[in-house]
């Protein structure tokens, strides 16, 4: 009795050494895994909180960058404009006839200065760097001799000095504002390319993250597995992120470079992306020797067609208009909407005059077609003058004028006609 109490005895006190041993070798193997587990997780958790940091970082760090270029893209987008229309008003002070018209004019005139002003103190007040208060030296010193010019031309125009007025348009305004438009142009494109650069070094950093982290993940074990699988995700989808606003900044860049180029309402290049074209033709034709024509239209009445009809139909006039000098002209040829009812055509690489001339009536045929624009029925009419190089003139001043005479003594001619 008393032996088999003692034999219990024995048994339970070796359960319980058996117990204490085996809890402390857990104890023992569980420490060092908690703690290298506790540890692994917690380095875990510093990189993908530094994923997130860093790619947080670099896109608020990109936002910046891309928001003040876009600004000063918009800022010398409508720099170009303002100088454009300012430009414009002053050439309608010198054809217009009506002193009431003169004084519409000058008003503009007076309205664009002040927007060509309000955009330039926009840019001066951004940060700038050294290239663009550079730029922005040339801007200042175009544009005190532009000024000078315009006041000029006004003063002329007001006393009805409307030949001496187109003189010194073309002698003296047309090459600084060409200068002009190319050193704001200059601005345009030194701040995509900053877009460009800044989206290049923060698509490398983020290239560079992404592989740390997954090379850091591949050699821990399976919960670091996951969370690197769970980081890489995550970094996946803000480099998606990024990706889609590079896209969306690329494209945003292409369409403000449209819209400083092509007019709005017909999609035709507009008077200064023509004058640069037509500048680039005149080179070549001057290097290879070659024929090149420039077209200029004036539509007929087309006051008339706003008045009666409205502009809904006079819009949807220019736009057949310009639908049909691109049909009607080869593919290497530039079709320009210059302002109002006024279009020109570069018509390059021509073999002869009478290539040019066939050409010539092909357009006179066509805008001449009969039209029903806005269930209205409409016979649009225009006046055509058309100089060639180097026959008529051998630089862009001599030709334009020299088209811009003819035009309008076609249309003189056609006026008396139905007189």
């Amino acid at each position: 009795m008393i032996h088999a109490d003692v034999n219990r005895i024995m048994t339970a006190s070796n359960k319980h050494t058996r117990s204490l041993k085996h809890r402390d070798l857990a104890r023992g193997m569980s420490l060092p895994m908690g703690w290298s587990f506790g540890l692994l997780l917690l380095l875990m958790l510093a990189l993908v909180g530094h994923a997130v940091w860093h790619i947080n970082d670099l896109d608020n760090q990109m936002r910046v960058i891309v928001e003040t270029h876009n600004r000063k893209i918009q800022l010398a987008t409508d720099l170009q404009e303002a100088a454009y229309n300012r430009h414009s008003s002053l050439v309608y002070q010198t054809l217009a006839a009506d002193p009431f018209a003169r004084d519409e004019a000058f008003q503009l005139y007076i309205k664009w200065g002040y927007a060509v002003g309000k955009a330039r103190n926009d840019l001066k007040a951004m940060p700038l760097d050294a290239f663009e208060r550079g730029n922005l030296a040339r801007q200042d010193k175009l544009v005190e001799k532009i000024v000078l010019v315009q006041e000029e031309i006004a003063d002329l125009a007001s006393r009805e000095e409307v030949a001496q007025a187109h003189a010194t348009m073309a002698g003296d305004l047309r090459p600084l504002n060409l200068e002009f438009t190319n050193v704001v142009e200059e601005l345009r494109r030194y701040e995509r390319d900053r877009i460009r650069a800044a989206l290049v070094t923060t698509q490398g950093a983020t290239r560079d993250a992404i592989r740390l982290h997954l090379a850091l993940g591949v050699g821990s074990l399976l919960l670091a597995g996951l969370i690197a699988l769970a980081t890489r995700r995550l970094l996946a989808r803000h480099a998606h992120t990024i990706c889609q606003q590079m896209a969306a900044l690329e494209e945003a860049g292409t369409h403000l470079e449209h819209q400083a180029t092509h007019d709005p309402l017909t999609g035709l290049a507009n008077r200064a992306l023509f004058q640069r074209r037509m500048a680039e033709a005149l080179v070549h034709a001057h290097q290879d020797h070659f024929l090149m024509g420039v077209v200029y239209l004036d539509l007929d009445d087309f006051k008339q067609v706003n008045d009666l009809h409205g502009h809904a139909v006079g819009d949807a006039l220019l736009q057949e208009i310009a639908q049909r000098l691109r049909h009607v002209v080869r593919s290497v040829d530039t079709v320009a909407r210059l302002g109002g009812d006024e279009f020109a055509v570069i018509l390059t690489g021509m073999a002869n005059a009478e290539q040019c001339a066939d050409i010539l009536h092909k357009i006179e045929r066509e805008i001449a077609r009969p039209a029903v624009l806005e269930n209205v029925p409409i016979i649009p009419a225009g006046s055509l003058g058309c100089v060639l190089f180097p026959r008529d003139g051998e630089t862009m001043e001599q030709l334009l004028k020299a088209a811009d005479e003819r035009m309008y003594r076609r249309k003189k001619a056609r006026k008396a006609s139905k007189a």
